[in-house]
Formats: C-alpha cells, sequence, structure tokens
C-alpha cells in the first residue's frame, strides 16, 4: 500500500473504534491472515469469506458482528477490509460509505491529486456519519437536531445548499442549511418515487414544472425520502446552480444519511412521545388522587341504617362523585352525581359540584332546593363546557325511618321493599343539570321499612355491556338485588361489583360504576348468616359454590362435627347437580349468569338461586332413596337432588325469569 493510504487507514481504524467501540483491519493480497487479525481470532465463516473473496453483512457470534467488504468487484483479491464490533446500529453503513470511496479513489491511482482528494473526501463523509451520531444522542429537540444536520452536511458534500422537509399530510416544513426559505416544499414530498431511493432533478422536473414549483429551474437538485415505519415522514436533499454537479457518489451519500436521519426523526419523536405520555400519565395520577381526597373518609353512622359506598372510574379520572354533607338542621344529605364526559374536564366539575354542594347543604334542607342552587350556580361552567350533570341527593330523615330525595335526569334509583320482596325504581324529579338554569326540582317522600334497601349507582351499573352486546339494565340489576338480600349493604356492594364482572365477561370497564347503599336494619332480625354469589353460565364456576358450602360446615350449628360436615357435603352436592341442570337445561348453550345466595339459619340451610333459562317444572320428577354415605354416581341430576333436600321448589317469576329455592333442615341432628 501506498504511504499516503496507510496514515489514512490509520486514522479510519480510529474512527471506527471512537464510532463502534470494535476494529478494523485492512488486508492487501499476499498478506491475509490465516486465522486471526490484530490477536482477534476470526470466526470461520470470516476466514471463508477472505478465501472466496465474497462479502460478509454483519455476522453475528458471540462476542459481537462481523463484516468483510471489498472496496469493488474489480478490486477483490487486492484489498479486502475486516471489520468487527460488540452491537451492530448500522454500522454497515459506515463500512459501506467508506469502502466505496475507497473504490473510487483507487481507481484514480494514475492522477496523484485525484487520489488524495478522494480519500479526504471519503475522510470528511465518515466524519459525517460520525458526526451524525454524536447529534442524535445531544440533541433532543427535533427544529434543533434538523438545523444540525443540514449544516452539517453542507460541510462534506459541494452545494450550494442542503435542505430538509418533514411534517405530514396536513403541512411540511423546511430548513436549509443557508437559511434561505425553500420554495414549495409539499411539492418535493408529493412528486418524489416511494421507492426509498435518492432521485435527480431529471426525475422529478416534470412533476415540480406542473406544480410550478420554481424548483423545476435550478441547475441540479438531488433528493432522498426520508421514511420511518414505512411512512414518509419528509425528504432530504442537496441544492445546486449548476447543471448536472452531482454524482453517484453524492446519491450513495445521501441515500444513507436519509436512512440514518429518518431514524434519528421517529427516535426523536417517538422520544417525544414518550414524555409526553409521562407528563400526562404524572398529572392525571395527581388528577386522582385530588379526586380521591375529595371523596368522604368515611360515611357516617346513623342509627339503625347501614351505609356503603363503591367508585370505580373507567380511566384514572372520571365524572362519577359521591359525597355526604349535613344539612342545616342535622340531617345527613347523600349525594352521587355523573359528569357526562370523562377525564380531566370531567373531574373539574365533579370538583366544582363537591364544592357547591358542601358550601350550599349546610343552608338548605330540601333536595330540591339544593339541586336548584347548584343547577344555577353551574349553569355558566357546564354552558362553556358543552356538558350537563345528571345528580341524586338524599335526605335521610332523623325523626323517622325514611328519605326524601330528588334527582336531575339521574338514573333512576332502586328501592328494595323488604315486607313485599320485590324492588321499586324511583325516577328522576327534574332535568339533569346545566339543561335549564330554570328547572324547578321536585323532592318525593318515601317510607325506608325494616329490611329495606336505597340503592344509588350511575349507568355505568345498568349499562353495563356483555359481548352480545346487551346492556344489564334495570331488570338484570333487580335479578341482582333480588339474590344479594337480606345480606349486609357491604356483601351485596361486593356482589354487585362481582356481577357487572361476570356480566362483561372479558370486556373492559366503559364507564365509571359507582354506588351508594342505604340499608335499614330489620327489627328483631334473626340471627342468621347471608352469603350472597353470583357465577358465570359455565360448569368450571360450580367448584366455587362446591367449596363456598362446605367451607360453612365448621359454622353450623349443630354439635357433632361429623354430622356438620355430612350436611355441608349433602347440601354442596344437591347444589351443584341443580346448578348443573341450570347450566345444561335451562340456558341450552347461551352465556349468562346466575345469581343466589346461601343462607345459614338456626334450622336449616337455605339456597336460592335465579337465572334467565328457559322454564322448567321439577315438580313431577320422582324422588330416589339417596345414602349419604355412599350417593349414586352423576347422572341421577335433580332426583338425586329431590333425595337430598327438605324442599326444592322452582317457580317461573315475573320476567322470564327462574328461581330455585332448597332447603335442608337439621332434623334428626343434635343441634348446638
Amino acid at each position: 500500500m501506498e504511504g499516503d493510504l496507510v496514515a489514512v487507514f490509520k486514522s479510519i481504524k480510529r474512527l471506527w473504534h471512537t464510532t463502534t467501540e470494535g476494529g478494523l483491519a485492512i488486508v492487501g493480497r499476499g498478506d491475509r491472515p490465516a486465522g486471526s487479525v490484530q490477536g482477534r481470532k476470526l470466526p470461520a465463516a470470516v476466514r471463508r469469506a477472505l478465501i472466496e473473496e465474497s462479502p460478509l453483512d454483519a455476522l453475528k457470534t458471540g462476542r459481537g458482528f462481523w463484516w468483510v467488504t471489498s472496496p469493488s468487484p474489480g478490486l477483490l483479491g487486492r484489498v479486502q477490509l475486516i471489520a468487527w464490533a460488540p452491537n451492530d446500529k448500522g454500522w454497515g453503513h459506515f463500512l459501506q460509505i467508506w469502502t466505496d470511496m475507497l473504490a473510487f479513489s483507487l481507481g484514480e491511482k494514475a492522477v496523484a491529486d485525484r487520489l488524495t482528494e478522494a480519500l479526504v473526501d471519503a475522510w470528511d463523509r465518515l466524519t459525517f456519519l460520525y458526526e451524525l451520531t454524536h447529534i442524535a444522542g445531544q440533541v433532543t429537540e427535533l427544529p434543533d437536531m434538523l438545523s444540525s444536520i443540514v449544516r452539517l452536511l453542507a460541510q462534506v458534500v459541494s452545494a450550494e445548499d442542503v435542505f430538509l422537509v418533514t411534517g405530514d399530510d396536513s403541512g411540511w416544513e423546511s430548513v436549509t442549511a443557508s437559511g434561505d426559505l425553500l420554495p414549495q416544499p409539499a411539492a418535493l414530498v408529493e412528486n418524489i418515487p416511494r421507492a426509498g431511493r435518492p432521485v435527480g432533478l431529471a426525475e422529478i422536473q416534470p412533476a415540480l414544472a406542473q406544480a410550478e414549483s420554481p424548483l423545476a429551474q435550478v441547475g441540479d437538485l438531488l433528493v432522498a425520502p426520508l421514511l420511518g415505519e414505512g411512512n414518509l415522514s419528509g425528504v432530504i436533499g442537496l441544492l445546486d446552480s449548476r447543471q448536472s454537479c452531482f454524482d453517484s457518489s453524492d446519491m450513495q451519500l445521501l441515500a444513507s444519511v436519509a436512512e440514518q436521519v429518518g431514524a434519528l426523526i421517529e427516535a426523536v419523536r417517538a422520544r417525544a412521545a414518550r414524555q409526553e405520555s409521562q407528563r400526562l400519565e404524572h398529572e392525571l395520577e395527581i388528577a386522582a388522587g385530588i379526586q380521591a381526597s375529595l371523596l368522604p373518609v368515611e360515611l357516617p353512622r346513623i342509627a339503625g341504617l347501614e351505609l356503603a359506598a363503591y367508585l370505580r372510574p373507567a380511566r384514572r379520572i372520571g365524572g362519577d362523585f359521591y359525597d355526604v354533607a349535613e344539612a342545616k338542621t342535622g340531617e345527613t344529605m347523600l349525594l352521587l352525581v355523573d359528569v357526562a364526559g370523562k377525564g380531566t374536564p370531567a373531574a373539574i366539575l365533579t370538583a366544582l359540584v363537591h364544592a357547591i354542594f358542601h358550601g350550599e347543604a349546610s343552608h338548605s334542607r330540601d333536595p330540591a332546593d339544593l339541586l336548584q342552587v347548584i343547577n344555577q350556580i353551574l349553569q355558566p361552567d357546564l354552558e362553556k363546557a358543552e356538558a350537563f350533570v345528571t345528580a341524586v341527593i338524599v335526605r335521610l330523615e332523623s325523626e323517622s325511618i325514611g328519605f326524601s330525595y330528588a334527582s336531575a335526569g339521574h338514573v333512576d334509583a332502586a328501592h328494595w321493599r323488604n315486607r313485599d320482596q320485590r324492588v321499586e325504581f324511583l325516577p328522576a324529579t327534574g332535568l339533569p343539570l346545566g339543561i335549564d338554569p330554570t328547572c324547578t326540582y321536585h323532592s318525593q317522600p318515601v317510607a325506608l321499612n325494616p329490611g329495606d334497601v336505597l340503592y344509588l349507582y350511575s349507568d355505568g351499573v345498568t349499562e353495563a355491556e356483555n359481548p352480545e352486546g346487551a346492556f344489564l339494565g334495570l331488570r338484570g340489576l333487580s335479578d341482582i338485588i333480588n339474590a344479594i338480600n337480606p345480606a349486609q349493604v357491604e356483601e351485596q356492594l361486593r356482589i354487585i361489583v362481582e356481577s357487572l364482572d361476570v356480566y362483561r365477561r372479558d370486556l373492559p370497564l366503559r364507564d365509571d360504576v359507582t354506588l351508594l347503599l342505604v340499608r335499614a336494619l330489620p327489627e328483631n332480625e334473626v340471627s342468621r348468616e347471608v352469603i350472597p354469589f353470583v357465577i358465570p353460565v359455565e360448569l368450571t364456576a360450580i367448584s366455587q359454590l362446591v367449596d363456598l358450602v362446605r367451607n360453612l360446615g365448621p359454622t353450623l350449628p349443630i354439635s357433632n362435627a361429623e354430622h356438620r360436615r355430612q350436611m355441608a357435603d349433602d347440601f354442596a352436592l344437591a347444589l351443584s347437580e341443580v346448578v348443573t341442570n341450570q347450566i345444561e337445561h335451562a340456558f341450552q348453550g347461551r352465556k349468562g349468569q346466575i345469581y343466589g345466595r346461601v343462607i345459614v339459619e338456626r334450622e336449616q340451610l337455605v339456597a336460592d338461586l335465579y337465572d334467565s333459562g328457559v322454564p322448567f317444572q321439577p315438580s313431577k320428577i320422582p324422588q330416589i332413596p339417596v345414602d349419604s354415605d355412599d350417593p349414586p354416581e352423576r347422572g341421577y341430576g335433580l332426583r338425586l337432588v329431590r333425595g337430598l333436600l327438605d324442599i326444592f321448589v322452582c317457580r317461573r317469576l315475573e320476567g322470564e325469569r327462574n328461581h330455585w329455592h332448597l332447603v335442608k333442615k337439621f332434623s334428626g341432628v343434635d343441634k348446638l
């Protein structure tokens, strides 16, 4: 090798090591190493590529990556390059640019000054790619990065100007090394082929002329598309007043630069998107914390009543809200709000309602009057936000068991009338807040008898949607309420929430879910344990009920431990057979859910199950004798159930529902 080349090769090797943390070796004819280079053992594939004089691109080994290349086909056997690096970050492009420049320079060996010029040019261009990696690591803002790139590229190409055009279909912006305005940048983007290669002026000049772009009249133009994730994100190019001044070397350099710059732009945009997402996530966490802090720390303790509440937003922050305040005469005022919409705007409105409710409740006793004041104060804000709010306010009476309520367009509240064993729905008494500032609301008094339960909830309950697109609705909520009474409110709340999850199956929560329950304690309530449940219509779910009943064994009021276990096992077997029958025959392959409760009373075990399957009449099923120690195998179904239970009734309820009533008495055993 000529002495002038040696110094350049050494510099290139240092640059490669600095950039890639790897090494570079240049091998000429007659000095090809047998098994190692610079003390580094050559992989077999690398040795084979050297022997066969064939290229090798990014061979992955246990210690990193290897490349073998030659400047041009005409120089195979004369000069080859071996490179290695601990990783591959597109280093092959660096190597290819340098080898292409070397091929050009070696092809002009007869003219010494041209040789030196080409090698210097190769050095400058490789240095440019090295500096480009530094720009990517140091500049974080996209406009600053683009300006740095065009200025850097202008230093290594023979062009009057370098430009970058970025954006999207909504608009394109340009930046130039000279600072001059690039005319009609959109014309370049719209007319460049999507082939991912640079194009010269001759190829796009007709399209530019048709678009009446001044760029059609320049001396020479070279443009390359910037591609990110398969989409065109802009172009990069060279511009000169001289004609035909750009050659294949410039085209190859621009192609490599375009690929690198396209990746850099995507990386910067992705980083900006991540930072914005993290910022929004942090703000949402703060907003969610603030919103949660507005909820009551605890619900009031009121003699003769049980209260429970639940809120689950569909997103980090939501538009549902519940609150408690004290009226001017000392009664407890309950509020449940549903703001139309989600996210930060809805959260702001819930905070406003919270502030107004607490500020005005102490001056009012009537729920309707309070709603009217809230409506008037909120009206300007709701009108600007083009939103509305539904709300229900309940005043719990202090003189007698009962309540009065007023509802601003809110979903019907539910009232479980324990004496009649039925659900009654309480309609709205006025328009939603924000619809009409002059709206008049009305309060409605309601008696709350022992065992009655008031259910306030948001539409996220009744509008829970299953995969078939059907809403739970008031009927579905009625089924749940029928099944969960007379359990305590905390248990009722738990089952309602579980029922919504079972009903939705795998669908995500689409709307906020809020519940506020008030139960009037029964007078002289009989000591009993009530365990409500909900299961999907799936045979695999039956084991949940079996385990539930068997776990009750140790708590049964029976003195003999063996009898307790046997009683629980018999009841669990009967219950599992009934549910199996429901799933296989009442639903006939349809999806759904079964609601129910198990009650442990002093004298018996009771279970009630509710389903929406087809009608079924078990009254004609004969009873068979059952040996508790050796029960018959499966297949006897409901005949087995009749042998295990003292009472087994199925009746058809209004609304096309089945009610299964199972009773196992503790007769014949010693009770505690």
